[in-house]
């Protein structure tokens, strides 16, 4: 794809639930403005929640390193200092999302699902390898040419259908959990290019459990393997 579009900061695209069990879907920069009002994630599996978990933490972890929780810079010096930090976040209850938003902004371009260069979570050399069908692409299905899902509640035409949204979700999900069916593709074949299967992804190594909060701003994390 030529064009940029479907830019993961202003598009809504993360399901999340509310206090009143309604379920929305909305974007990176939206999710922070308003972590404290919704209750949880809410995507089509626990384990993509996860997933989604890992890169908002990412955010935070890179943006609170550098400032504090007024949004003033002062760089973390040390463990105690980082804990300090985390401490005075989780007792606002709420995120400051003006220098949340600044730094998402500064990243714009790396957030776009189609991008002639550098779309998000995707790499240019991966198209020499297993073509990602919406099917196989769908965990709930991860169906390929000749491996049929025998019984799921997607059928027909289904299958082949996506959405944006649905689609940066499920991407966040296979590159944490792809499994080791990595192939070339057939015009791969063809120019001779050899991919060894890198494993199972990285979170399909762990043993993982999360532990959530009153809401998503105070939501803490444990990762055990």
């Amino acid at each position: 794809m030529n064009d940029k579009d479907f830019n993961l900061l202003d598009e809504p695209w993360i399901r999340v639930i509310d206090k009143d069990c309604g379920i929305h879907e909305v974007s990176l920069i939206g999710l922070f403005e308003r972590a404290h009002v919704y209750r949880d994630l809410c995507g089509e599996l626990p384990t993509q929640d996860f997933a989604v978990l890992r890169l908002l933490l990412a955010v935070l972890h890179t943006v609170f390193s550098r400032y504090d929780e007024n949004g003033d810079e002062r760089p973390l010096e040390d463990s105690d200092d980082a804990l300090e930090r985390w401490k005075e976040l989780w007792e606002n209850r709420k995120f400051p999302v003006e220098v949340i938003t600044e730094y998402l902004e500064s990243q714009r371009e790396s957030f776009y699902l189609f991008h002639p260069e550098r779309p998000f979570y995707q790499c240019e050399h991966a198209k020499a390898g297993t073509e990602y069908s919406a099917s196989k692409l769908n965990g709930n299905l991860s169906e390929s040419s000749n491996k049929l899902r025998l019984f799921t509640d997607i059928s027909g035409k289904a299958k082949e259908e996506m959405t944006f949204a649905e689609a940066a979700r499920w991407l966040l999900y296979v590159n944490a959990y792809d499994d080791t069916s990595a192939k070339p593709s057939g015009e791969a074949r063809k120019q001779g290019i050899k991919l060894p299967s890198v494993g199972v992804g990285w979170l399909g190594k762990l043993g993982i459990i999360f532990v959530t909060g009153e809401n998503l701003s105070t939501c803490a994390v444990g990762f055990f393997s």
